[in-house]
């Protein structure tokens, strides 16, 4: 069969395995089951397929009965899950699409299936370059519908890239399978369709191998951003604060402006899990004292009020929970450590003009220590600040207690899980 050259080509086992495929009753996922239960009893695979009806549709629990008809007759698993509560408005496709795959990838889980599989096909594959081109152009984005990807753990795979949609429909007619159509799909006030009902069949006029090239496109681009992004893995980017990221300033001027903006795409995606256009969306570039910070825009320097805390009882700072301690505990993450006399001990952050003493008597400018500290001022306020009678011993990354006296006692800052 066509479809096991996608498993043979990606070394992809087969044998003895358990497979959930996505069903939602239409044309496409219909066909893939049947291609699978085709071939179950020679590699002999455990098929279960599995549907998830939003109830956004009056018509959505036909696609259930004409589901379990077809599961029973060619004896498929059949698991069925509604969306019992169903949010309203704005955000409702996103929410719907979350619930969806959160709803498949447990699946997967809970049958210890090898993988989970879509129905999306080479018609897909080509309207999903032609809408990200429209919308971004960025290459990555233009080939985010991958035949082989990740998701919450699970490995997903697209078997039918090779496949047209008239293919898949020949397939529906030759096998007297019935299936739903979404009515939605023939809406032209959706950019998706007005591509699949218009640009796609002109571009296949001017060439009938557009699948084709598709894949290769799909297949190249994999190869050059997976060569950039191991180029970009080599400039060390660290967590800062954990609100913001940061790289050295040297490393990243290494690279063109243009690669500079493809790394920051790239350390989106992997940190934020987002798709973001040459202007980043919601995250903004600080360079600041030999670094380059990547801050997202909702991060705001408001200053945390200053509260009272004690010796040994965990405190909150910014959703994090902390503790002040004379103790080492090697079971917290150690942020800082400093000496004082044993007196009323307060955090939050530091106020603005604050001195902070030097180990000579003198004192200095709280910002000339940020500073040197490369902490740029939209930051500072993150940092967490110990005072001792309303005086600060302690600035996180920034500042310890410089006083030198055998009557000191030696304290610990460690920060426990988030709260």
């Amino acid at each position: 069969m066509k479809i096991e050259k996608f498993f043979k080509t990606n070394k992809i086992k087969l044998n003895n395995q358990t497979l959930v495929v996505a069903a939602s009753a239409g044309p496409d996922s219909m066909a893939l089951l049947k291609m699978l239960a085709e071939m179950r009893a020679k590699y002999k695979i455990r098929l279960i397929a599995a549907h998830f009806d939003h109830q956004l549709r009056k018509d959505s629990e036909e696609e259930s009965i004409l589901l379990r008809k077809f599961c029973q007759d060619e004896e498929i698993e059949l698991i069925i899950k509604k969306w019992t509560n169903p949010i309203k408005g704005k955000g409702l496709e996103a929410a719907a699409r979350k619930a969806r795959y959160a709803f498949l990838t447990e699946t997967v889980k809970k049958a210890n299936a090898a993988y989970l599989l879509t129905a999306h096909h080479g018609d897909d594959l080509i309207e999903n370059i032609l809408l990200k081109f429209i919308r971004s152009g960025n290459p990555s984005e233009m080939n985010s519908l991958q035949e082989i990807g990740k998701m919450n753990g699970v490995t997903l795979l697209r078997p039918l890239f090779d496949f047209e949609k008239q293919e898949l429909l020949d397939y529906d007619k030759k096998f007297g399978i019935t299936y739903v159509v979404d009515s939605t799909n023939n809406e032209d006030a959706v950019l998706r369709n007005r591509l699949r009902h218009h640009v796609v069949p002109l571009l296949k006029q001017e060439n009938n191998n557009l699948v084709e090239n598709a894949v290769r496109f799909s297949h190249q681009m994999k190869s050059l951003t997976s060569l950039a992004s191991t180029r970009f893995a080599k400039i060390p980017i660290y967590s800062f604060l954990d609100v913001a990221f940061r790289a050295k300033t040297n490393a990243i001027e290494q690279l063109s402006s243009t690669e500079q903006i493809e790394f920051w795409q790239e350390v989106i995606w992997q940190k934020y899990h987002r798709r973001v256009n040459k202007n980043l969306g919601d995250y903004r570039i600080k360079q600041y004292q030999g670094y380059y910070y990547l801050i997202p825009n909702k991060v705001k320097g408001i200053k945390s009020p200053i509260q009272k805390i004690e010796l040994d009882k965990k405190f909150i700072f910014r959703n994090e929970r902390f503790l002040l301690t004379s103790v080492k505990k090697s079971a917290y993450t150690l942020i800082g450590d400093f000496w004082a006399e044993s007196a009323d001990f307060s955090a939050g952050s530091l106020n603005s003009g604050a001195k902070l003493l030097l180990q000579n008597g003198h004192h200095v400018k709280s910002k000339k220590k940020f500073a040197q500290a490369a902490i740029p001022s939209s930051l500072r306020t993150f940092c967490l600040t110990i005072y001792q009678n309303k005086e600060p011993v302690f600035v996180e990354k920034t500042y310890q207690n410089q006083k030198q006296s055998v009557e000191l006692s030696h304290y610990y800052i460690y920060q426990l899980k988030k709260a």
